[in-house]
């Protein structure tokens, strides 16, 4: 029987530069600030739970194991962001057999049909990082984008405020996600909540009053933590204020109300810093923008990201 064969189309070249392990022990290192072997871990994870008890397509028809390229294709414009993770999942599944090339970094604008990631590795081990691979990548990169764009508009109004996420992140992902943020032209809020001392609105419930909680804060914590407190009306603003902490977070305030705060607080002291927080969005970002505070924080840069669109080619050698 003759059979049909599947045209080895690749109008793609390979980029320039290889990605070593090095690269990658860099990024965890100075990017992360963790060890390579947590990150490594965390990928064996999701490729565990992407495999299940093996491949089936694989196993059952993959009679041989072809040494094919790959490249992944940029499918629109974008600002990349997890390039080592993909760089990692694609050696894990090869056992470090697979060669990786990239001509981008982390933060590089890509246009449609820039190759973001390829290299030269068996089809088996490439098609097992397939989806944890790009799936990283268009998660990370799609909070970066949506990052970069939010910090660009509010830098064209206030070059002084700092944009922050916040601890909505997706558990087991929050180191990465809130790289992507950094990557994007954001500054981190707490990583977690050993970070610093934050009284929010039900820590304050249970203990019973502004007061008392900050007293406590105070005289109990080490040194060097920094103390916020977040408050939903100027009442609650006004007692915080004369204890001091370092950031008063304004929830949901009227606009009117958070220019009443800031020029109470620059009467009382201009060392305090103003966080604000609840309902920021893009339509009322330019007038945000506008106000003298010193921080913005949208837990949107990371749970209403749109992940970004790539796919992967094989061509046979």
């Amino acid at each position: 029987m003759e059979l049909t064969k599947v045209k080895p189309h690749c109008p793609y070249l390979m980029p320039k530069n290889e990605l070593l392990q090095i690269d990658f022990i860099d990024f965890c290192n100075s990017k992360l600030g963790v060890s390579p072997n947590r990150v490594s871990a965390d990928i064996t994870l999701w490729l565990d739970e992407d495999h299940g008890s093996g491949d089936s397509t694989l196993f059952a028809g993959f009679p041989k194991n072809p040494i094919v390229n790959f490249f992944v294709v940029a499918k629109h414009d974008f600002i990349l962001s997890g390039l080592h993770i993909m760089q990692e999942v694609f050696r894990q599944t090869s056992g470090g057999y697979t060669k990786i090339f990239s001509d981008f970094k982390d933060g590089m604008s890509l246009k449609k049909g820039d190759i973001v990631i390829a290299g030269n590795g068996s089809a088996s081990s490439i098609l097992l990082a397939e989806r944890v691979a790009l799936n990283f990548a268009a998660k990370m990169s799609g909070i970066t984008n949506k990052t970069q764009h939010i910090s660009a508009e509010i830098k064209k109004i206030n070059k002084d405020i700092e944009l922050l996420e916040t601890r909505k992140t997706t558990p087991g992902l929050r180191m990465y996600e809130k790289y992507a943020t950094r990557v994007g032209g954001a500054r981190n809020h707490r990583h977690a909540l050993d970070s610093g001392a934050m009284l929010k609105e039900n820590h304050l419930r249970s203990i019973g009053s502004i007061e008392e909680a900050l007293d406590n804060l105070n005289k109990n914590l080490p040194i060097l933590t920094k103390i916020e407190i977040e408050v939903s009306d100027l009442v609650e603003f006004r007692t915080a204020l004369k204890k001091r902490p370092d950031v008063i977070m304004l929830d949901n305030f009227p606009l009117s109300d958070v220019r009443t705060a800031i020029f109470e607080k620059n009467i009382y002291d201009k060392n305090i810093k103003i966080e604000l927080s609840g309902n920021l969005d893009e339509k009322n970002l330019l007038e945000i923008s506008s106000l003298e505070v010193d921080y913005l924080s949208m837990g949107a840069l990371i749970h209403k990201a749109i992940w970004v669109d790539m796919s992967l080619q094989i061509c046979r050698p």
